[in-house]
């Protein structure tokens, strides 16, 4: 042992011809060890010693003392001593309580203990006490005192993140069915916000998930943290990705106790100087990370990354569940349709049989043929609804309404509008549809594609429609592009199922997006949301 390590223990004067091993072996397992590990024990001389040094033991916890029954103190150290009499009284009846329990069952072994805690003022103690060796009556016990105000508040904070964590995954059913995936995320992220600021004490996080396809960490959800720049992207990497991507890959938590003299560390708030990152986790697999920021350098520690890590295994969980209720929805649905196909299939092939044996059969071309000929497209155009009603995002609801006429449409006709969205199903169909209503559209199969459009100085549009999930740029970036150039001009974003797509349309929507559409949706809704946006933009009414 160093001198420093001397310095830091406290020294115990055993009395005079007492041996070290002599004193502990009268002790409970529970002081002895404490003892062996806080004290050095030395050997009084017989001229010095004292065989009740009451400084003996200053350096135990908070206090020791032996006790008897009822309660009543009859050694003390000064440590102990010099605590207030209320605390003392509640230090002697947790001992009394202890006394009770031994009492009542003598068997118990020497060294074992019972731990009782009691709290004074805004101060949490643990009172241990174990039996002496030498009292089968268990009458007597040596009690140790020590404070353990900031475990107990460490352990009130896990009590409130479970409980908290409890109310994030009672997802009621007559709550969650009737709302769609973004109204879904948005009670999530509200309930997540409000435990992270109340709870846990932290203003500035984030979410984000693995994509599994690519490994990109894609944003979910957060509160007043900077968005990446147009183009840049985080991904589940151990370099050139930011601590981010290091967690994500690793699976373990990372403390940046000072931004400026980190290198992996990627700005997420102007002022951050500090930040703590841990991993969502279902089971073993990394599945996302949460990350919270400080304007303070080394705001974060230990404790805080456990409550955190705690927290975000229910963040995880919750989100989880929300996904399997996608997929639940969405397989549900189709196998619904598959089922109702299948029961329909014999009547409507008995349909369309025979009415193209009688359009066969008929000579002429008169008003029954007509006749004949719209039962056989019905039947087979009740056969495409059912199947788009469960196609999820790949498809529009509707677009087998009509024909391919032109449609007299003033607020649409004449207008030049971007469409982007890497579905070639839904970009197409929207195509067509404008078009059909006499706008000129300019449609990309990404977001890059019409970010450099709408960049290229070229003739302005009147409306922007982008879906958010695309492989390059998402539509967060397209809306950011698009309001940048011209902060008038109106942007409609479409996403289907997934979860960063409601995340940007909620951040897009506080910046002055005009609507979004979840997939599948109604070809009338979307011409409804194309014309409120043309006449709520400031050029249309000029």
């Amino acid at each position: 042992m160093n001198d420093a390590d001397s310095r830091s223990r406290a020294r115990m004067v055993l009395p005079a011809g007492t041996t070290p091993e002599t004193f502990l072996a009268r002790m409970p397992d529970v002081v002895a060890d404490f003892i062996r590990t806080t004290c050095d024990l030395v050997t009084g001389e017989p001229a010095t010693g004292d065989p009740r040094i009451t400084a003996a033991l200053d350096g135990l916890g908070e206090g020791v003392a032996v006790v008897v029954e009822k309660g009543e103190i009859v050694w003390m150290n000064d440590q102990l001593a010099n605590h207030s009499p209320e605390l003392l009284r509640l230090f002697s009846d947790a001992a009394a309580e202890a006394i009770t329990g031994f009492m009542e069952h003598p068997d118990v072994n020497d060294g074992e203990c019972a731990r009782l805690d009691i709290s004074h003022g805004d101060r949490h103690y643990a009172v241990i006490c174990s039996p002496m060796p030498d009292d089968p009556a268990r009458r007597t016990v040596t009690a140790l005192i020590s404070d353990v105000t900031d475990l107990k508040r460490t352990e009130l904070l896990v009590e409130e993140i479970d409980l908290a964590g409890g109310d994030l995954l009672d997802l009621d059913p007559d709550t969650i069915n009737p709302l769609d995936v973004g109204a879904r995320l948005r009670l999530i992220e509200d309930k997540v916000i409000r435990t992270i600021r109340t709870v846990i004490g932290f203003e500035h996080f984030e979410v984000r998930l693995v994509d599994r396809k690519n490994g990109q960490l894609e944003l979910v959800m957060g509160s007043g943290m900077e968005p990446l720049s147009i183009g840049e992207r985080l991904f589940a990497s151990r370099t050139e990705n930011g601590i981010s991507g290091m967690v994500a890959t690793s699976g373990e938590a990372y403390l940046c106790r000072d931004t400026r003299e980190d290198p992996l560390y990627v700005v997420g708030i102007p002022d951050a100087l500090s930040s703590l990152t841990v991993p969502l986790k279902l089971r073993d697999r990394v599945v996302g990370v949460l990350n919270v920021e400080s304007s303070q350098t080394n705001a974060f520690d230990e404790r805080d990354q456990m409550l955190v890590e705690l927290y975000g295994r229910y963040v995880a969980m919750a989100i989880n569940i929300l996904d399997m209720l996608v997929v639940e929805r969405y397989t549900t649905n189709h196998s619904f349709s598959s089922t109702v196909l299948g029961e329909m299939n014999q009547p409507l092939e008995s349909i369309t049989r025979n009415a193209a044996e009688l359009r066969a059969g008929y000579v002429g071309d008169g008003p029954m043929a007509e006749k004949l000929d719209s039962i056989i497209a019905s039947v087979e155009s009740v056969r495409a609804r059912v199947l788009a009603c469960t196609s999820g995002p790949q498809t529009i609801l509707g677009t087998t309404d009509g024909d391919t006429d032109a449609i007299d449409d003033p607020l649409i006709s004449g207008r030049r509008i971007l469409v982007a969205d890497d579905e070639e199903t839904i970009r197409g169909a929207i195509k067509s549809l404008l078009e059909h209503r006499g706008a000129h559209v300019e449609a990309h199969v990404d977001g890059s594609g019409a970010i450099e459009s709408l960049e290229s100085g070229g003739p302005a549009f009147d409306l922007v429609i982008s879906d958010v999930r695309m492989p390059d740029r998402n539509g967060y970036e397209v809306f950011r592009a698009a309001k940048s150039l011209d902060s008038d001009l109106p942007v409609i974003l479409m996403t289907g199922f997934g979860y960063d797509p409601h995340h940007s349309i909620v951040r897009s929507s506080q910046e002055g997006l005009e609507a979004f559409l979840f997939k599948p949706f109604q070809v009338s809704l979307l011409i409804e949301e194309v014309h409120k946006a043309l006449t709520s933009s400031p050029s249309s009414n000029g």
